[in-house]
């Protein structure tokens, strides 16, 4: 298996992230946060301010975490630029 079925495999998707947060709230768990997954749900998600916030940073977060995946698949710099994960 080579480095690019392996991203493929572990890569945040992000409609679902977006589907899982809108309906249930669920984000930083996809993301491999589970701590804080536990932490926004005993909040009320920051009785809601967490939610707001959460709604402007939640594509940011994805991006950062498939840019990590990727790291760690071995990924040079050149490829993360070409996947869009590196400006």
């Amino acid at each position: 298996m080579d480095k690019h079925e392996i991203y493929r495999e572990r890569k945040a998707n992000s409609s679902t992230i977006w589907i899982l947060f809108i309906f249930l709230g669920w984000s930083y768990g996809s993301l491999g946060k589970i701590g804080l997954q536990v932490f926004y749900y005993l909040t009320i998600g920051g009785l809601g301010v967490w939610m707001l916030i959460r709604l402007f940073t939640l594509n940011g977060a994805i991006r950062e975490y498939n840019k990590n995946i990727a790291k760690e698949v071995g990924f040079s710099n050149d490829e993360l630029v070409q996947l869009g994960l590196l400006t």
